[in-house]
């Protein structure tokens, strides 16, 4: 009786390995093949390796064996940029200028809007109201102190 990995005609490529992951090795921009034991994504580095592989079903492709590393003479080399210290710049001091808030009826209404949807949503307030009337009167406590909270700052 034959095995499912022998029924499958095995290939031989010459492959660069670009990346090492936790199954298998990234070979191009989006191809990553499979590694069948007894090898291990840790038995590649980067480089380039020819390989015997089998294709599955589905069209992915595992290696079975290592036949080789191969010199690639195209192989990019990419040295490390030098680290450069951005200088230090130290912040002016902020001047107090600022002018009052003016609430308009319009900036009003946005904010008592907004307050009431952000206290509705509080994950808290539920917990400390025995029913629905009393939840909905602490979320509007709750956005009213919002309100002025955000109305101090005038």
């Amino acid at each position: 009786m034959t095995t499912k990995a022998a029924e499958r005609p095995t290939l031989v490529e010459n492959i660069q390995v670009l990346q090492v992951g936790k199954y298998g090795v990234r070979i191009d921009e989006k191809t990553w093949y499979g590694v069948n034991e007894p090898l291990t994504p840790s038995s590649f580095a980067l480089g380039g390796y020819k390989i015997s592989l089998v294709v599955s079903k589905t069209g992915k492709k595992y290696i079975n064996e290592i036949l080789g590393a191969e010199v690639v003479a195209s192989a990019p080399v990419v040295a490390a940029a030098p680290v450069i210290a951005a200088p230090v710049v130290q912040p002016k001091p902020i001047e107090n200028k600022a002018t009052p808030l003016k609430f308009d009826d319009k900036s009003i209404q946005i904010q008592r809007q907004g307050l009431y949807q952000a206290a509705l949503q509080s994950p808290a307030l539920p917990q400390w109201a025995l029913n629905v009337t009393e939840y909905l009167s602490l979320v509007r406590q709750v956005a009213d102190a919002g309100i002025a909270y955000v109305r101090e700052g005038k």
